[in-house]
């Protein structure tokens, strides 16, 4: 976003708990102004060029429009915080974004790169995705609703169109006086739906790569003509999406990809453009694709040795902070304009998210998010799901309902780390009685049971040599059993050396729709790790319960918005951390890939 101005005679100084500190700017649906909440974090405010009765049905019907967008959070959006009316003038507040349009970037220095221009694609497709899923829409999407962050491209104002619909106001028609990003539909009014905002992607991203309007420049009938009929020509786009921008820029919107199509396009395993895409980026776009599945809750304390009854010698203390510097831009986006300290956000400079009630989420395969304790108790009955839990060839089951009840289970929870067993004491698997068997009559003819035991004999011992002689028989190069597993295995009592360092990545909830990041330090021989919520502005310790060299089981003990916890990290054969947050007694967990750095 631009320098805020000094706001002009008029302009708001408060809108609800909402100081107004200054004016970013003025567009066709509203002025845009920079506003600070009662905590002091800065935030987008926009007051919107139309006006509503002050009653409150038509104010509680404005706000309950944008339920479906503000379940929206991170993805690759600037989130929508709080809608409202004051003083019959709507506004909707949301997460301040350090950077400038992609509008105002092209305008000044000229069309972006491919890489850039790859970059932005999968980051608004990602958006659109995660909107669209929530159940609302964009429907004015264009490069002035693209903003440029440090950490990549984000979409802003999804949900205002709808909420205008749902009160029964428009900003003057659905045709405007710059119609260069509408769809065919918008402009005949018929036929419109998610299928707008992919018809729109494209259009943004060919102004992105080429610096002009999608179907060129002219009178605004001219224009309307050609985006009817005409095709845009795609000259000057990155060879990797110009089969994916042709498909979205059908005519007709049956024939165009949905949001979740084109990421599945994107990020097609096979193709060339996921290996040069961030992999938090290639991450969060495919939690998004990924359909939900139910999620465990901590496992059985079994899974892991027991932690050791006296503290080591000269436990750690938990690693400081981490040092302030400035990070190595992973998404060039800003030419000149990246020197201006406005456009290179600090981390503390993004408003905070502490308004997500994780009371709310449901379990998913990849997860949920932060706030305060659950209000309810989860339901639903599909509560176990599979995950890698050391590497590839090893797997386990996770519960999702407390291992001490015995009415759920009726046998002891599975291990998490495969090769550390839970005993059999107090009702497992029973040794067979001698009671149990049939007792067996002695036949008169002893030649008949000296050759029945002659036969078992002989079977007992063709099975000795199957189950242990042939595979050592069947080794060709007489090599010893690989010993990875029983090492990886190997119960520890302090941090191994494989994890020491920062880790940083997104966890994401894909049925919340909520992403955020997360950065963790563990010093090796240590008891304790430092964790650091920056969206959040949360700082918490990692203490070390129980581990073995692959996988560590901690407790989270954090400050608000955030929320203690259970954190199971391990380590994955690609070099990455697993890291899972898990809230005992409910269903509540979230979830995802750290790397080094």
């Amino acid at each position: 976003m631009p320098e805020a101005l000094p706001l002009q005679p008029g302009d708001p100084r408060r809108l609800g708990s909402y100081e107004i500190a200054g004016r970013l700017g003025v567009g066709e649906q509203g002025a845009v102004f920079l506003g600070r909440d009662p905590s002091g974090v800065p935030v987008a405010v926009k007051v919107l060029h139309v006006r509503l009765s002050g009653e409150p049905v038509a104010r509680a019907r404005f706000a309950e429009a944008f339920t479906s967008a503000r379940k929206v959070s991170g993805f690759y959006t600037a989130a929508i915080l709080d809608a409202d009316v004051e003083d019959d003038l709507p506004y909707v507040v949301s997460e301040w974004v350090g950077g400038p349009t992609l509008q105002r970037l092209v305008d000044e220095e000229g069309p972006r790169g491919g890489v850039v221009v790859e970059r932005v694609a999968v980051g608004v497709a990602i958006a659109l995705a995660a909107v669209h899923r929530a159940g609302a829409v964009h429907h004015n999407l264009k490069p002035g609703n693209v903003l440029l962050s440090r950490s990549g491209p984000k979409m802003g104002d999804f949900g205002i169109v709808q909420a205008m619909e749902a009160v029964n106001v428009s900003f003057g028609g659905h045709i405007t006086e710059d119609p260069a990003y509408r769809s065919p539909e918008q402009l005949s009014g018929t036929g419109i739906g998610p299928a707008t905002d992919v018809f729109a992607w494209a259009s943004t991203l060919l102004f992105a790569a080429t610096g002009r309007p999608p179907f060129g420049e002219g009178s605004p009938s001219e224009v309307m003509q050609r985006i009817m009929y005409d095709d845009a020509a795609l000259s000057g786009v990155p060879m990797s999406l110009r089969d994916v921008l042709t498909s979205a820029l059908a005519k007709d919107p049956a024939e165009r990809p949905t949001a979740k199509e084109l990421l599945e396009k994107l990020l097609d395993a096979n193709g060339a453009l996921v290996t040069r895409l961030p992999f938090g980026m290639v991450e969060e776009g495919r939690a998004v694709i990924s359909p939900p599945r139910a999620t465990p809750d901590v496992p059985s304390p079994a899974a892991f040795p027991s932690a050791p009854s006296t503290p080591p010698p000269a436990p750690s203390t938990p690693p400081g902070p981490p040092q302030e510097q400035a990070p190595s831009p992973s998404f060039p986006l800003f030419g000149k304009l990246s020197r201006s300290r406005r456009y290179d956000s600090e981390p503390g400079d993004e408003p905070s998210t502490a308004d997500l009630d994780p009371s709310a989420f449901e379990a998913t395969a990849t997860f949920g998010a932060l706030g305060s304790e659950p209000r309810a108790e989860p339901g639903g009955t599909d509560r176990t799901a599979t995950f890698d839990a050391v590497g590839a060839d090893s797997t386990a089951r996770f519960d999702a309902v407390d291992p001490r009840d015995d009415a759920n289970t009726t046998e002891p929870p599975p291990n998490l780390i495969p090769g550390l067993g839970h005993g059999r004491e107090g009702g497992g698997h029973r040794s067979p009685s001698t009671s149990s068997f049939v007792r067996m009559r002695r036949p008169g003819n002893h030649v008949l049971g000296l050759a029945l035991s002659l036969v078992i004999g002989v079977s007992v011992g063709i099975a000795i040599i199957a189950l242990v002689l042939w595979p050592q028989l069947k080794s060709d190069d007489g090599s010893p059993p690989d010993s990875t597993n029983s090492s990886n295995n190997r119960p520890v009592t302090t941090i191994p050396a494989s994890f020491a360092g920062t880790w940083k990545g997104t966890l994401v909830n894909t049925n919340r729709n909520a992403s955020f990041p997360v950065e963790i330090t563990f010093e090796a021989g240590g008891t304790t790790g430092r964790a650091v919520y920056p969206r959040e502005r949360c700082n918490g310790t990692l203490r070390m319960t129980r581990g073995t060299e692959s996988a560590l089981k901690m407790n989270l003990d954090i400050g608000k918005p955030c929320t203690s916890g259970i954190v199971q990290i391990t380590r994955q054969p690609d070099g990455t951390l697993q890291y899972t947050w898990s809230k005992p007694g409910t269903a509540l967990a979230y979830g995802g890939r750290l790397r080094r750095g």
